[in-house]
């Protein structure tokens, strides 16, 4: 479900800046299209700001299957995670 409202806001996204762009010259003559413009900014804006916040920690949430036994045999309170073995070790390309 996150993926699907990340990707739509995305799509808005490139849908409300292409519209700003479009809209540009008939902003420089009308007034009324200046304020449509303005508010498709904001909305942009907030949506911009809710991708940012949203999407980082919910990747961070989750650990990748791979990473997930070093992540957990960290400790966290002394600040010292345990060397990585050569299994665990990301191999060389």
């Amino acid at each position: 479900m996150f993926w699907q409202l990340h990707l739509l806001g995305g799509i808005s996204l490139v849908g409300l800046m292409l519209f700003s762009v479009a809209c540009r010259p008939k902003t420089l003559r009308h007034f009324r299209w200046r304020r449509l413009r303005i508010s498709a900014k904001a909305l942009a804006a907030l949506i911009f700001l809710a991708q940012g916040l949203t999407g980082p920690r919910d990747l961070l949430e989750i650990p990748l299957s791979w990473q997930k036994a070093t992540v957990y045999a960290c400790d966290y309170t002394a600040m010292r995670c345990p060397a990585l073995t050569p299994a665990m070790a990301p191999s060389a390309p």
